[in-house]
Protein backbone atom coordinates (compact mmCIF):
# COMPACT_ATOMS: atom_id res chain seq x y z
CA UNK A 1 0.00 0.00 0.00
CA UNK A 2 2.60 2.68 0.80
CA UNK A 3 4.60 1.17 -2.06
CA UNK A 4 1.37 2.22 -4.21
CA UNK A 5 0.77 5.56 -2.05
CA UNK A 6 4.36 6.79 -3.07
CA UNK A 7 3.89 5.87 -6.87
CA UNK A 8 0.31 8.07 -6.92
CA UNK A 9 2.43 10.65 -5.43
CA UNK A 10 5.00 10.86 -7.95
CA UNK A 11 2.46 11.00 -10.77
CA UNK A 12 1.04 13.33 -9.36
CA UNK A 13 3.60 15.21 -8.87
CA UNK A 14 5.14 14.49 -12.18
CA UNK A 15 1.53 15.41 -13.84
CA UNK A 16 1.79 19.15 -11.91
CA UNK A 17 5.77 19.37 -13.39
CA UNK A 18 5.05 18.41 -16.43
CA UNK A 19 1.59 21.02 -16.34
CA UNK A 20 3.66 24.00 -14.92
CA UNK A 21 6.20 23.65 -17.65
CA UNK A 22 3.56 23.50 -20.56
CA UNK A 23 4.75 25.93 -23.66
CA UNK A 24 2.55 29.07 -23.43
CA UNK A 25 1.80 31.34 -26.71
CA UNK A 26 2.08 34.90 -26.40
CA UNK A 27 1.40 37.69 -28.27
CA UNK A 28 2.74 40.93 -28.46
CA UNK A 29 -0.27 42.48 -26.74
CA UNK A 30 -0.31 40.02 -24.22
CA UNK A 31 3.35 40.13 -23.37
CA UNK A 32 2.74 44.15 -23.25
CA UNK A 33 -0.15 43.67 -20.66
CA UNK A 34 1.40 41.10 -17.97
CA UNK A 35 4.07 43.39 -17.54
CA UNK A 36 2.37 46.18 -16.59
CA UNK A 37 0.41 43.64 -14.53
CA UNK A 38 3.68 42.39 -12.87
CA UNK A 39 6.21 45.29 -13.06
CA UNK A 40 7.56 45.76 -9.75
CA UNK A 41 8.92 49.44 -10.85
CA UNK A 42 5.44 50.16 -11.42
CA UNK A 43 4.28 48.78 -8.21
CA UNK A 44 7.03 51.42 -6.68
CA UNK A 45 5.49 54.43 -8.83
CA UNK A 46 2.16 53.79 -7.63
CA UNK A 47 3.59 54.07 -3.70
CA UNK A 48 5.14 57.18 -4.90
CA UNK A 49 1.67 58.75 -6.00
CA UNK A 50 0.03 57.47 -2.84
CA UNK A 51 3.27 59.48 -1.03
CA UNK A 52 2.50 62.21 -3.29
CA UNK A 53 -1.36 62.00 -2.09
CA UNK A 54 -0.60 61.56 1.05
CA UNK A 55 1.27 64.79 1.16
CA UNK A 56 -1.05 66.90 0.07
CA UNK A 57 -3.45 65.12 2.87
CA UNK A 58 -0.81 66.96 4.99
CA UNK A 59 -1.15 70.28 3.06
CA UNK A 60 -4.45 70.12 3.97
CA UNK A 61 -4.34 68.91 7.63
CA UNK A 62 -1.93 72.31 8.10
CA UNK A 63 -4.72 74.23 7.97
CA UNK A 64 -6.76 72.54 10.98
CA UNK A 65 -6.33 74.28 14.31
CA UNK A 66 -4.08 73.43 16.90
CA UNK A 67 -4.68 71.88 19.92
CA UNK A 68 -2.56 71.21 23.30
CA UNK A 69 -3.82 70.15 26.57
CA UNK A 70 -1.55 69.66 29.69
CA UNK A 71 -1.87 68.59 33.26
CA UNK A 72 0.84 68.71 35.91
CA UNK A 73 1.27 68.62 39.68
CA UNK A 74 3.72 71.50 41.73
CA UNK A 75 5.11 71.28 44.94
CA UNK A 76 6.42 74.43 45.89
CA UNK A 77 7.97 75.75 48.93
CA UNK A 78 6.75 79.65 49.80
CA UNK A 79 9.19 82.24 50.71
CA UNK A 80 7.05 84.79 50.82
CA UNK A 81 3.69 83.84 52.68
CA UNK A 82 1.98 86.85 53.00
CA UNK A 83 0.62 88.30 49.68
CA UNK A 84 -1.17 91.30 48.73
CA UNK A 85 -3.16 91.93 45.26
CA UNK A 86 -3.93 95.66 45.29
CA UNK A 87 -7.76 96.10 44.07
CA UNK A 88 -8.38 92.39 44.51
CA UNK A 89 -7.70 91.08 48.38
CA UNK A 90 -8.90 94.25 51.33
CA UNK A 91 -6.26 92.34 53.70
CA UNK A 92 -3.15 90.49 53.18
CA UNK A 93 -3.40 86.87 52.17
CA UNK A 94 -1.64 83.86 54.44
CA UNK A 95 -0.30 81.05 52.40
CA UNK A 96 1.06 78.25 53.42
CA UNK A 97 4.80 77.52 53.28
CA UNK A 98 4.38 73.98 51.59
CA UNK A 99 2.19 74.55 48.64
CA UNK A 100 1.57 71.73 46.66
CA UNK A 101 -1.07 72.31 43.40
CA UNK A 102 -2.71 70.78 40.39
CA UNK A 103 -2.22 72.96 37.09
CA UNK A 104 -3.86 71.80 33.62
CA UNK A 105 -4.37 73.70 30.74
CA UNK A 106 -6.25 73.68 27.68
CA UNK A 107 -5.44 75.97 24.53
CA UNK A 108 -6.58 75.80 20.84
CA UNK A 109 -5.10 78.15 18.19
CA UNK A 110 -6.26 78.69 14.27
CA UNK A 111 -4.41 80.22 12.08
CA UNK A 112 -6.33 83.40 10.43
CA UNK A 113 -3.50 84.38 8.16
CA UNK A 114 -0.05 83.18 7.67
CA UNK A 115 1.22 84.91 4.40
CA UNK A 116 -0.48 82.68 2.21
CA UNK A 117 2.13 79.98 2.98
CA UNK A 118 -0.67 77.61 3.66
CA UNK A 119 -2.18 78.34 -0.14
CA UNK A 120 1.27 78.08 -1.08
CA UNK A 121 1.82 74.36 0.78
CA UNK A 122 -1.19 72.91 -0.73
CA UNK A 123 -0.35 74.41 -4.49
CA UNK A 124 2.97 72.97 -3.88
CA UNK A 125 1.67 69.28 -2.87
CA UNK A 126 -0.95 69.32 -5.81
CA UNK A 127 1.77 70.19 -8.33
CA UNK A 128 3.56 67.00 -6.51
CA UNK A 129 0.66 64.40 -7.23
CA UNK A 130 0.68 65.64 -10.53
CA UNK A 131 4.33 65.44 -11.12
CA UNK A 132 4.39 61.75 -9.50
CA UNK A 133 1.58 61.14 -12.22
CA UNK A 134 3.76 62.02 -14.58
CA UNK A 135 6.81 59.78 -13.70
CA UNK A 136 4.63 57.12 -13.36
CA UNK A 137 3.31 57.51 -16.73
CA UNK A 138 7.26 57.45 -18.04
CA UNK A 139 7.66 54.39 -15.71
CA UNK A 140 4.97 52.49 -17.74
CA UNK A 141 6.17 53.96 -21.20
CA UNK A 142 9.92 52.42 -20.33
CA UNK A 143 8.26 49.10 -19.08
CA UNK A 144 6.38 48.95 -22.00
CA UNK A 145 9.17 49.53 -24.47
CA UNK A 146 11.51 47.18 -22.99
CA UNK A 147 9.05 44.54 -22.87
CA UNK A 148 8.09 45.34 -26.49
CA UNK A 149 12.42 45.01 -27.01
CA UNK A 150 12.85 41.94 -25.21
CA UNK A 151 9.31 40.44 -27.28
CA UNK A 152 11.17 41.19 -30.44
CA UNK A 153 14.63 40.22 -29.78
CA UNK A 154 13.02 36.74 -28.74
CA UNK A 155 11.22 36.91 -32.17
CA UNK A 156 14.19 37.18 -34.08
CA UNK A 157 16.15 34.89 -32.37
CA UNK A 158 13.93 32.06 -33.31
CA UNK A 159 13.51 33.36 -36.65
CA UNK A 160 17.19 32.60 -36.98
CA UNK A 161 16.51 29.14 -35.63
CA UNK A 162 14.06 28.41 -37.99
CA UNK A 163 16.45 30.04 -41.10
CA UNK A 164 19.67 28.10 -39.83
CA UNK A 165 17.41 24.92 -39.29
CA UNK A 166 16.49 25.48 -43.12
CA UNK A 167 19.77 25.78 -43.80
CA UNK A 168 20.92 22.44 -42.49
CA UNK A 169 18.76 20.66 -43.98
CA UNK A 170 19.93 21.88 -47.09
CA UNK A 171 23.55 20.97 -46.34
CA UNK A 172 22.34 17.91 -45.28
CA UNK A 173 20.43 16.73 -48.16
CA UNK A 174 24.07 18.27 -50.10
CA UNK A 175 26.46 16.75 -48.62
CA UNK A 176 24.57 13.29 -48.75
CA UNK A 177 24.22 13.99 -52.25
CA UNK A 178 28.61 14.53 -52.54
CA UNK A 179 28.94 11.28 -50.54
CA UNK A 180 27.21 9.87 -53.24
CA UNK A 181 29.52 11.52 -55.38
CA UNK A 182 32.40 10.50 -53.86
CA UNK A 183 31.59 6.80 -53.98
CA UNK A 184 31.15 7.26 -57.56
CA UNK A 185 34.40 8.39 -57.84
CA UNK A 186 32.63 12.30 -59.21
CA UNK A 187 34.05 13.99 -56.07
CA UNK A 188 37.00 13.67 -53.75
CA UNK A 189 37.48 13.26 -49.92
CA UNK A 190 38.02 17.30 -49.71
CA UNK A 191 34.90 17.89 -51.41
CA UNK A 192 33.27 15.46 -48.76
CA UNK A 193 35.21 17.86 -45.76
CA UNK A 194 34.34 20.97 -47.21
CA UNK A 195 31.11 20.16 -46.71
CA UNK A 196 31.15 18.41 -43.34
CA UNK A 197 33.20 21.46 -42.49
CA UNK A 198 29.69 23.89 -43.40
CA UNK A 199 27.93 21.74 -41.65
CA UNK A 200 29.46 21.85 -38.07
CA UNK A 201 29.71 25.69 -38.42
CA UNK A 202 25.89 25.45 -39.06
CA UNK A 203 25.81 23.61 -35.71
CA UNK A 204 27.87 25.44 -33.61
CA UNK A 205 25.58 28.74 -34.51
CA UNK A 206 22.23 26.54 -33.34
CA UNK A 207 24.26 25.66 -30.45
CA UNK A 208 25.12 29.30 -29.86
CA UNK A 209 20.97 30.48 -31.21
CA UNK A 210 19.50 27.97 -28.64
CA UNK A 211 21.83 29.29 -25.63
CA UNK A 212 20.66 32.85 -26.61
CA UNK A 213 16.76 31.70 -26.83
CA UNK A 214 17.18 29.96 -23.18
CA UNK A 215 18.61 33.49 -22.26
CA UNK A 216 16.02 35.59 -23.75
CA UNK A 217 13.13 32.93 -22.88
CA UNK A 218 13.87 33.17 -18.89
CA UNK A 219 14.50 36.82 -18.93
CA UNK A 220 10.96 37.43 -20.65
CA UNK A 221 9.33 35.40 -17.93
CA UNK A 222 10.99 37.39 -15.37
CA UNK A 223 10.20 40.48 -17.36
CA UNK A 224 6.12 39.53 -17.27
CA UNK A 225 6.07 37.48 -14.00
CA UNK A 226 5.72 33.98 -15.52
CA UNK A 227 6.97 30.86 -13.87
CA UNK A 228 11.03 30.34 -14.87
CA UNK A 229 9.95 27.51 -16.68
CA UNK A 230 7.47 28.48 -19.04
CA UNK A 231 8.67 27.93 -22.59
CA UNK A 232 7.34 31.20 -24.56
CA UNK A 233 5.81 30.43 -27.84
CA UNK A 234 5.38 32.95 -30.64
CA UNK A 235 3.25 33.51 -33.13
CA UNK A 236 3.99 35.22 -36.54
CA UNK A 237 4.66 38.50 -36.43
CA UNK A 238 3.44 41.24 -38.64
CA UNK A 239 6.24 44.02 -39.11
CA UNK A 240 4.45 47.23 -40.57
CA UNK A 241 6.75 48.94 -43.04
CA UNK A 242 4.23 50.67 -45.89
CA UNK A 243 3.60 53.18 -43.48
CA UNK A 244 5.23 57.07 -44.69
CA UNK A 245 5.64 58.85 -41.71
CA UNK A 246 5.92 62.84 -41.87
CA UNK A 247 9.02 64.14 -39.93
CA UNK A 248 7.23 67.17 -39.05
CA UNK A 249 4.20 65.52 -37.90
CA UNK A 250 6.30 63.22 -35.47
CA UNK A 251 8.28 65.94 -33.82
CA UNK A 252 4.95 67.84 -33.42
CA UNK A 253 3.67 64.23 -31.43
CA UNK A 254 7.18 63.83 -29.71
CA UNK A 255 6.57 67.82 -28.37
CA UNK A 256 3.53 67.35 -27.28
CA UNK A 257 3.70 64.26 -25.33
CA UNK A 258 7.03 63.93 -24.53
CA UNK A 259 7.20 63.09 -20.18
CA UNK A 260 9.79 65.20 -19.56
CA UNK A 261 8.87 68.22 -21.27
CA UNK A 262 5.69 67.72 -19.07
CA UNK A 263 8.16 67.11 -16.18
CA UNK A 264 9.50 70.86 -16.88
CA UNK A 265 6.62 72.05 -16.91
CA UNK A 266 5.33 71.34 -13.35
CA UNK A 267 8.81 72.05 -12.14
CA UNK A 268 8.67 75.49 -13.43
CA UNK A 269 4.49 75.66 -11.55
CA UNK A 270 6.52 74.60 -8.36
CA UNK A 271 9.47 77.05 -8.71
CA UNK A 272 6.73 80.18 -9.50
CA UNK A 273 4.89 78.82 -6.09
CA UNK A 274 8.41 78.75 -4.60
CA UNK A 275 8.88 82.45 -5.74
CA UNK A 276 5.61 83.41 -4.14
CA UNK A 277 6.26 81.94 -1.11
CA UNK A 278 9.37 83.14 -0.21
CA UNK A 279 8.06 86.65 -1.18
CA UNK A 280 4.94 86.28 1.07
CA UNK A 281 6.94 85.64 4.03
CA UNK A 282 7.59 88.95 4.36
CA UNK A 283 3.68 89.27 5.87
CA UNK A 284 2.34 89.29 9.23
CA UNK A 285 0.59 86.26 10.50
CA UNK A 286 -2.57 86.90 12.47
CA UNK A 287 -4.22 83.97 14.54
CA UNK A 288 -7.56 83.31 17.17
CA UNK A 289 -6.25 81.50 20.22
CA UNK A 290 -8.32 80.31 22.87
CA UNK A 291 -7.82 78.67 26.35
CA UNK A 292 -8.66 77.40 29.54
CA UNK A 293 -6.97 76.85 32.93
CA UNK A 294 -7.37 74.87 35.88
CA UNK A 295 -5.69 75.52 38.92
CA UNK A 296 -6.11 74.01 42.08
CA UNK A 297 -4.36 74.89 45.08
CA UNK A 298 -5.39 72.58 47.67
CA UNK A 299 -3.09 69.51 47.02
CA UNK A 300 -6.22 67.51 45.66
CA UNK A 301 -6.87 66.32 41.92
CA UNK A 302 -10.96 67.02 43.18
CA UNK A 303 -11.50 69.64 45.24
CA UNK A 304 -14.26 69.80 47.40
CA UNK A 305 -14.92 73.18 47.70
CA UNK A 306 -14.93 76.26 45.68
CA UNK A 307 -11.15 76.75 46.12
CA UNK A 308 -10.03 75.99 42.02
CA UNK A 309 -9.21 78.74 39.50
CA UNK A 310 -10.88 77.79 36.28
CA UNK A 311 -10.47 81.11 33.84
CA UNK A 312 -10.98 80.77 29.88
CA UNK A 313 -9.00 82.81 27.58
CA UNK A 314 -10.22 84.06 24.44
CA UNK A 315 -7.65 86.23 22.16
CA UNK A 316 -6.36 87.14 19.14
CA UNK A 317 -2.69 87.48 18.25
CA UNK A 318 -0.44 89.01 15.49
CA UNK A 319 3.36 88.33 15.23
CA UNK A 320 5.54 90.00 12.71
CA UNK A 321 9.05 88.64 11.37
CA UNK A 322 10.34 92.18 10.35
CA UNK A 323 13.69 90.55 9.52
CA UNK A 324 12.16 88.81 6.63
CA UNK A 325 12.18 92.54 5.02
CA UNK A 326 15.40 92.52 4.29
CA UNK A 327 17.02 88.49 5.37
CA UNK A 328 14.64 87.26 2.01
CA UNK A 329 16.08 89.63 -0.81
CA UNK A 330 18.91 87.02 -1.66
CA UNK A 331 16.45 83.96 -1.75
CA UNK A 332 14.10 85.67 -3.63
CA UNK A 333 16.67 85.98 -6.20
CA UNK A 334 17.95 82.32 -5.65
CA UNK A 335 14.14 81.05 -6.07
CA UNK A 336 14.28 83.47 -9.53
CA UNK A 337 17.29 81.98 -10.65
CA UNK A 338 16.11 78.24 -10.23
CA UNK A 339 13.02 79.37 -12.37
CA UNK A 340 14.89 80.56 -15.01
CA UNK A 341 17.02 77.69 -15.38
CA UNK A 342 13.86 75.53 -15.38
CA UNK A 343 13.53 77.88 -18.85
CA UNK A 344 16.82 77.08 -20.18
CA UNK A 345 16.39 73.17 -19.09
CA UNK A 346 13.11 73.11 -21.10
CA UNK A 347 14.86 74.29 -24.50
CA UNK A 348 17.73 71.72 -23.83
CA UNK A 349 15.12 69.18 -23.72
CA UNK A 350 13.21 70.23 -27.27
CA UNK A 351 16.66 70.05 -28.44
CA UNK A 352 17.41 66.80 -27.18
CA UNK A 353 13.72 65.55 -28.52
CA UNK A 354 14.44 67.03 -31.93
CA UNK A 355 17.98 65.02 -32.19
CA UNK A 356 16.43 61.92 -31.21
CA UNK A 357 12.98 62.22 -33.29
CA UNK A 358 15.15 62.83 -36.56
CA UNK A 359 17.99 60.04 -35.56
CA UNK A 360 15.08 57.72 -35.12
CA UNK A 361 13.03 59.02 -38.70
CA UNK A 362 16.53 58.82 -40.46
CA UNK A 363 16.95 55.31 -38.91
CA UNK A 364 13.48 54.21 -40.29
CA UNK A 365 13.76 55.49 -43.50
CA UNK A 366 17.11 53.48 -43.30
CA UNK A 367 15.79 50.20 -42.57
CA UNK A 368 13.15 50.42 -44.68
CA UNK A 369 15.60 51.16 -47.84
CA UNK A 370 17.52 48.18 -46.11
CA UNK A 371 14.99 46.20 -46.49
CA UNK A 372 14.59 46.24 -50.02
CA UNK A 373 18.31 46.30 -51.13
CA UNK A 374 18.54 43.06 -49.39
CA UNK A 375 15.72 41.29 -50.84
CA UNK A 376 16.84 42.51 -54.12
CA UNK A 377 20.13 40.44 -52.89
CA UNK A 378 18.22 37.99 -51.53
CA UNK A 379 17.23 37.37 -55.11
CA UNK A 380 20.38 37.76 -56.52
CA UNK A 381 21.87 35.07 -54.15
CA UNK A 382 19.27 32.43 -54.92
CA UNK A 383 19.50 32.72 -58.56
CA UNK A 384 23.56 32.68 -58.46
CA UNK A 385 23.07 29.60 -55.55
CA UNK A 386 21.04 27.90 -58.58
CA UNK A 387 23.64 28.71 -61.22
CA UNK A 388 26.48 27.27 -59.16
CA UNK A 389 24.47 24.11 -58.14
CA UNK A 390 24.35 23.44 -62.08
CA UNK A 391 28.01 24.45 -62.68
CA UNK A 392 29.11 22.21 -59.82
CA UNK A 393 27.14 18.86 -61.15
CA UNK A 394 28.71 19.46 -64.45
CA UNK A 395 32.32 19.63 -62.81
CA UNK A 396 32.25 23.73 -64.06
CA UNK A 397 32.83 25.37 -60.49
CA UNK A 398 34.84 23.61 -57.54
CA UNK A 399 33.48 23.05 -53.92
CA UNK A 400 34.70 26.31 -52.68
CA UNK A 401 32.97 28.50 -55.17
CA UNK A 402 29.59 25.83 -54.49
CA UNK A 403 29.96 26.67 -50.95
CA UNK A 404 30.59 30.33 -51.52
CA UNK A 405 27.15 30.71 -53.12
CA UNK A 406 25.55 29.15 -51.02
CA UNK A 407 27.28 31.25 -47.61
CA UNK A 408 26.14 34.14 -49.50
CA UNK A 409 22.37 32.82 -49.87
CA UNK A 410 22.44 32.07 -46.11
Amino acid sequence: MEKKLAGVLCFLLFTVFVADAQPRNLTLDEAVQLGIQNSKQLKRSQFKINEALSRLDQAKDSRLPDAKVSFQYLHALMLSRVISIPGVTKDPLKIPFDFPAYMGTLSVTEPIFAGNQFKYARQSADLMVAMSRIDADQDKEDVIYLIINSYLNYDKILENQLIVAQNMQDVQSKLDEIIKYEAQGLATKNDVLRFQLQKSQLQVTELQLESNRKIANYNLNILLGLPDDTEIILPAFDYKINETPVFADLLQTAETNRRELQDINYQSKIADVNVKKIHDQRLPQVSATGGMYYINPTGQVIPTHNNLIAPITLGIGASWDIGTLYKNKNKEHEASLQRKELDVAKEQSLDDIKKDVHEQFVAYQTALEQIKLLQVAVDQATENERISESKFKNNLISTTDRIDAQTQLY
